[in-house]
């Protein structure tokens, strides 16, 4: 049982971009905040002992700009020494003051807030600390007690829930002890925490400074195909979208939401609104794979053809998929919009391309955030090698990994990688497309 529920939590960490290094205390932190132009003031003599940054105006690695004299300054702060396993809000503070003063328009560039394994057997330092669940969207991830303070839970939490009022039951095997949101279980004879009860689903990354479940407004057109859907070559170098699964429930975006192409297989979820004479009654929504680029049209205006134009955020969708959503005599429509993780059948599909002095791999078919970050690929003559991203979702080696079989490692943008062994046999031949695992 304490097996089965170590494996199912996750404790909260800030980590460092772009190479995710995991800072754990202040010595780890105070050179990076440094950098950034902040400077590290003695940590409070206080049982719950918190450390503070002040923002020097004779330095700073972005802006340097201030509010006026009169408005409060934020200072970032965290708990001392150790900065793992703390509430999000409590992240979410530290990094809007950050913000306050370097005013990046993507914070995360700099700090992630990541999951990571409790491990109760290893760390002298979790196994005697008190640990409590909280869920943040379909995720379930624990935190140090005593690490969000109410100050902080009132400034993000829309209503005020009781947090800190507990009760226990005792049984024979143990005893639970729950506290608003919070469930944290003992064995019997043993004060240790074991944390929560419920699967934790694959969800490791959060963005800090971004609410993945946000919707966000955008417009919507179709493409008039003479079967409903979107069939034709793209820049994300799919090809026929029936063949590779993604079909009618694709759509070409505008340049800001493609991104150089980095966001080809990436997922939304649309519905039309605010739209009485178009919108389908109770504005039902529909799942939606990114599989083109949906071009510019600087000759029109925005409010007609000129729809993709920058920076607007545009989503050219399939005729078929358009009717789930609007009335189909709609030319233009307002709609919502927000990241979906993908549901895929089978395994991600990797198309082998190119010749002997030119690999290059088609993916298909990702599930989980399906935007792909980056990709390796190994010979069993090999060690393993980066791939670079082509066009689309095709990415290419100059290595000739020709009568070897082929392993490959996938990342995607959450930061979670996956790695399928021998994916394709010493004698594969270019054109085959082959199945590994799936997020």
């Amino acid at each position: 049982m304490e097996d089965y529920m170590r494996g199912c939590t996750r404790k909260l960490a800030l980590w460092y971009t772009r190479t995710f290094k995991p800072i754990m205390t202040h010595d780890e932190l105070e050179p990076i905040m440094a950098t950034l132009g902040f400077v590290g003031l003695p940590p409070t003599s206080s049982a719950a002992a918190t450390k503070e940054y002040v923002f020097s105006s004779a330095g700073g690695w972005r802006s340097k700009w201030a509010p006026p004299a009169e408005a409060p300054l934020p200072r970032p702060r965290l708990p001392y020494p150790r900065i793992d396993g703390l509430h999000i809000y409590t992240y979410r503070a530290f990094i809007d003051a950050v913000n306050f003063y370097l005013r990046m328009s993507d914070i995360s560039d700099l700090f992630h807030v990541r999951g990571m394994p409790l491990h109760d057997l290893h760390r002298i330092s979790d196994r005697n600390r008190k640990w409590r669940k909280m869920e943040e969207d379909d995720s379930v991830f624990v935190y140090r007690e005593g690490t969000l303070d109410q100050a902080t839970f009132n400034m993000y939490h829309s209503t005020n829930k009781n947090i800190s009022n507990s009760t226990a039951s005792n049984g024979s095997s143990g005893s639970t002890v729950t506290s608003g949101n919070s469930i944290v279980i003992r064995e019997k004879g043993n004060n240790t925490p074991v944390s929560c009860i419920v699967p934790l689903k694959d969800i490791i990354v959060i963005a800090a400074a971004q609410n993945e479940e946000e919707w966000k407004t955008a417009t919507a057109t179709y493409s008039n195909e003479s079967d409903g859907s979107i069939i034709t070559e793209g820049a994300c170098g799919y090809g026929d979208l029936h063949r590779i699964s993604y079909g009618k429930h694709s759509a070409g975006v505008s340049g800001i939401l493609f991104n150089k192409g980095s966001t080809c297989g990436a997922c939304y979820e649309l519905r039309c609104v605010d739209h009485i004479l178009w919108c389908l009654q109770g504005s039902p929504s529909v799942i939606l794979t990114a599989t083109d680029f949906c071009p510019p049209n600087f000759g029109l205006s925005k409010d007609y053809g000129g729809w993709c134009n920058f920076p607007n955020e545009h989503f050219e969708m399939s005729e078929a998929a358009f009717g789930e959503i609007a009335k189909k005599k709609a030319d233009i429509v307002p709609v919502q919009y927000r990241r979906v993780k993908c549901e895929r059948i089978g395994g991600i599909r990797f198309m082998v391309g190119g010749s002997s002095h030119f690999y290059q791999v088609l993916i298909t078919n990702v599930g989980s955030d399906g935007e792909v970050l980056a990709v390796k690929v190994k010979g069993s003559r090999t060690g393993w090698i980066p791939m670079a991203r082509n066009w689309g979702q095709n990415w290419q080696s100059n290595v000739n990994l020709k009568g070897q079989p082929l392993s490959f490692e996938v990342t995607v943008s959450s930061g979670r990688t996956l790695t399928s062994y021998n994916v394709a046999p010493a004698n594969w031949q270019f054109g085959q497309t082959f199945e590994g695992k799936q997020f």
